[in-house]
């Protein structure tokens, strides 16, 4: 199994209201490309974590294999959802993907 952790800081300008909205829609659209590619675990999108958090916003998603992680990033529905919901209103993105046992 593949863990992919990405996380990102909201752009100044964006509203608490729009903060929301935007997490819920990212995580609908994430779960949508769970449900239609193949290898996919599970997404999850937390927002807001804990205040203790650096961040303001998480994907935390589960792969069968590094191909299936990589299948997913290139799938339609995670490249659409990348232009909704991320580049016009998140920054500062990290990534840490690792294999974790089964």
């Amino acid at each position: 199994m593949v863990k992919h952790l990405v996380s990102w800081k909201f752009k100044p300008e964006v509203s608490d209201e729009q903060k929301k909205a935007v997490a819920e829609d990212f995580e609908r659209r994430l779960k949508e490309v769970q449900a239609a590619a193949e290898g996919v675990v599970d997404v999850k999108v937390i927002a807001p974590p804990l205040p203790t958090s650096s961040v303001d916003i998480v994907l935390d998603g589960t792969f069968l294999t590094a191909e299936a992680l990589a299948a997913y990033q290139v799938h339609p529905g995670h490249v659409a959802a990348v232009e909704a919901c991320v580049k016009p209103y998140l920054t500062d993105r990290t990534c840490c993907d690792y294999e974790v046992g089964e």
